[in-house]
């Protein structure tokens, strides 16, 4: 009897262990054959405007609906008219696909995820003295986004229960033109643009050595998200994207991030093949591309269900609040000296000043607490530290302390701007880690 019992569970484990390599290779088949669709020399490198960009935005759209993601704009999509160098007009179009949140106090904010579908298109060589037609097939630019944003979308609409926020999915098109399709997309088609809490961009997704080789770029140092992509690399399994406070390189995430709006591009960087014929299916690593997947749908999720929304860049348009506003509240990028602690940065003031006086709590300790806190405050125009609270919670134990301390900090010298000292907002990371 207990040997049956034993042979039982040993199946019951096996067929759970298959399960889980079943739904691995699953994923890993989609992205591949979207890869292989996008890339196909049938489509002839997809430039802007040709038949080929036509037949993968087609293919999109229908990967969009099989996956019950509703599409935003019936077929032909978001369509919109290039007027290229030569004088021709050239018609392109975004595929955008939305799941929208079950909040009904939220549903009307979104988390953006777009990745390019066009590419270069087609080139004549003479090879031997003859013509040869040659394709740009454009497998990392950027068929693996693509690839990976469809495969997000899929497990967005899985779970759609579980997103507050609504999410959109932007297949965008003509980036190699201009990033022409993202800017009419922003600019001129999607009238709550500034309803967008977050935007991320997957472009060149496809090409990492291992899983330590994806990075991630905000263009704009921005605490909250920061904060929020270490929390998810936190998670059981997930990656750990090298995080870059600057850009990289000119992608649709620039059109976002000049109305302000807080974004994130994840990249494996540019490579020896890129914009070349040799950027082709086989040499993408898929199982980095499955990782990052995850790590996407995870953002997704935290960032749609958070209580505020990802605050505004300091390129968000501020019209509408007088600069002599003695009230006005500024953001250490906005001014033209940031405020100073010690004669040092924020990084000098975690070092000199919380960590130095931060006590991890006992009941925390024993509960096997820990977490990363975010606490806002503002230093005066006397530079004394006021409205300190907490942005971004862990645990009220930790939440507590980390605001304790900072509302005990020496005064600062206040940030400037025009030789005038100015009031200025700081966000804090503080974390609370247990060794093991």
């Amino acid at each position: 009897m207990i040997m049956n019992k034993r042979f039982i569970i040993t199946i019951a484990l096996l067929t759970v262990c298959y399960a889980g390599l079943f739904s691995q290779s699953a994923t890993l088949l989609r992205m591949k054959r979207d890869v292989a669709v996008l890339a196909a020399d049938s489509l002839k490198g997809r430039e802007a405007g040709t038949t080929g960009e036509a037949k993968a935005a087609r293919y999109i759209e229908r990967e969009f609906l099989k996956a019950d993601v509703t599409l935003l704009y019936p077929s032909p999509g978001q369509d919109f008219s290039i007027i290229a160098a030569e004088g021709d007009t050239l018609k392109s179009s975004n595929i955008i696909g939305v799941v929208e949140g079950w909040d009904p106090k939220l549903r009307d904010q979104y988390i953006l995820i777009g990745a390019h579908y066009d590419h270069l298109g087609t080139t004549v060589i003479k090879i031997n003295g003859k013509d040869s037609l040659m394709i740009f097939a454009g497998a990392d630019d950027n068929a693996s986004g693509v690839a990976v944003m469809l495969e997000v979308a899929r497990m967005v609409k899985e779970s759609s229960m579980e997103f507050r926020r609504s999410v959109i999915f932007a297949a965008f098109g003509s980036e190699e033109r201009g990033m022409t399709g993202s800017w009419y997309f922003a600019n001129r088609a999607f009238a709550p643009i500034n309803d967008v809490s977050l935007m991320i961009n997957l472009d060149m997704v496809g090409r990492a050595a291992g899983r330590q080789n994806v990075s991630a770029y905000t263009v704009l140092p921005h605490t909250q998200l920061v904060t929020m992509l270490k929390d998810v690399a936190d998670l059981p399994l997930m990656i750990t994207p090298n995080i870059r406070t600057t850009d990289y390189f000119p992608s649709d995430h620039r059109i976002f991030a000049t109305l302000g709006i807080p974004v994130v591009l994840f990249t494996t960087l540019i490579h020896r093949d890129y914009h070349t014929v040799r950027d082709t299916p086989e040499k993408l690593n898929y199982n980095v591309m499955e990782d990052l997947a995850h790590f996407t749908y995870n953002l997704v999720k935290v960032a749609a269900n958070t209580q505020k929304p990802l605050e505004k860049t300091v390129f968000a348009d501020q019209a509408e609040v007088p600069e002599d506003d003695p009230e006005m509240v500024y953001s250490q990028n906005e001014v033209d000296r940031r405020a100073i602690y010690d004669k040092g940065d924020e990084r000098v003031f975690l070092t000199k000043w919380v960590y130095h006086y931060l006590k991890y709590p006992a009941e925390a300790i024993s509960e096997g607490i820990q977490g990363r806190v975010i606490v806002d405050f503002i230093v005066e125009k006397d530079g004394e530290v006021t409205n300190v609270t907490i942005n971004k919670s862990a645990d009220q134990l930790l939440d507590d302390e980390a605001v304790r301390v900072i509302k005990a900090s020496p005064k600062w010298k206040a940030a400037m701007i025009g030789g005038k000292p100015v009031r200025s907002k700081i966000s804090l990371p503080v974390e609370f880690r247990l060794k093991r």
